[in-house]
């Protein structure tokens, strides 16, 4: 599967080069507040749930019952297993353009996790690490999997990761794209939802602006953002109870942030990580600290990319991982 020419260059690093400060967002001015209160569209309504799922399930997609949690699944291809987990506010569909091309020599499983796409809030509101782990679990049974390589980008890196330190017998390897894990302040979209006003107020209404802005600062380049992106991110956010359920899980992970993954140091399989050198949310600074506590893991930096390699780039980004996949493919051999 051929993907369009990306023009960057990435570098495998044994050590680390710091890309500068970066200042991160600062809360909406109050002009921008007043445009949330006064801009009457179509953010103030939840989107349709019949049409969402015509729109945006395929016929690789099933509604499933795992954990207690009926979940959106994609299961395509055929090959060695693959589970791809996205980052928060983010759905299976980030990861479109990989698939379309890893499908043909691996069976690729991606999900919607809670509050996200149309797998919607979790029933019991539970956000916290252990609740995700259990998912994982419970997906890799569901599909009859015992072993796969996980593939996470952001809050779907920690949680692959921490997956892999719990359970190494279940993981063959893992390709981390600018996975959260280390202390660090929240992204400003999520510190925006957790905070008690904003919180609220993007619960009941979220204009198609808000969305775009946040996407734009997720990527690099905003100029590489492809059409129909920002109006997926958009449509989906608005899926009924998604909104409510992100401002509980920014809620969960303002309240973790700070904490030490001590568990990292277990991780034992083979370990691939991306990071984007210009990522707003999650900076590259934090390699360093994955480094220091996974001497063994392999560090790709892609140049000029944000926080969604595999979204942003995606021939360059998988031009990277396909080589560490054939890798441990014949470590299982």
């Amino acid at each position: 599967m051929n993907f369009p020419a990306d023009n960057v260059h990435g570098r495998h690093r044994n050590g680390f080069r710091s890309s500068g400060a970066r200042g991160s967002a600062a809360a909406l001015p109050l002009a921008l507040l007043l445009a949330l209160l006064l801009g009457a569209c179509q953010g103030f309504r939840s989107a349709d749930p019949d049409r969402l799922q015509t729109r945006y399930m395929d016929e690789h997609s099933r509604m499933v019952e795992v954990d207690g949690v009926r979940l959106h699944l994609r299961d395509e291809g055929q090959g060695p297993a693959l589970l791809l987990l996205h980052g928060a506010s983010a759905s299976l569909h980030t990861w479109d353009p990989w698939v379309r091309s890893l499908r043909w020599d691996h069976r690729v499983l991606s999900v919607d996790l809670p509050p996200s796409g149309l797998t919607g809030p979790h029933p019991e509101g539970r956000y916290d690490p252990e609740a995700y782990l259990a998912l994982v679990d419970g997906v890799l049974a569901h599909a009859e999997v015992d072993r796969a390589i996980l593939i996470g980008n952001s809050l779907g890196g920690y949680i692959a990761a921490r997956y892999a330190a719990r359970h190494p017998d279940r993981v063959l390897g893992l390709v981390l794209i600018s996975p959260a894990g280390y202390p660090q302040d929240l992204p400003w979209p999520l510190r925006l939802l957790a905070s008690r006003g904003m919180g609220r107020l993007h619960s009941w209404v979220t204009p198609r602006w808000m969305v775009a802005r946040a996407v734009a600062a997720a990527y690099g380049d905003p100029g590489r953002i492809r059409p129909g992106v920002v109006d997926r991110y958009w449509e989906l956010v608005r899926a009924p109870g998604n909104r409510e359920g992100l401002r509980e899980l920014a809620r969960t992970m303002d309240e973790l942030r700070q904490q030490e993954p001590e568990w990292v140091e277990d991780v034992t399989v083979p370990t691939l990580v991306l990071w984007g050198e210009a990522d707003r949310f999650t900076p590259v600074e934090l390699a360093q600290r994955w480094q220091e506590d996974l001497p063994q893991m392999e560090l790709v930096i892609l140049e000029g990319v944000g926080h969604v390699a595999m979204e942003e780039l995606p021939a360059r980004s998988l031009e990277v991982v396909r080589p560490f996949l054939a890798t441990v493919r014949e470590r299982e051999d």
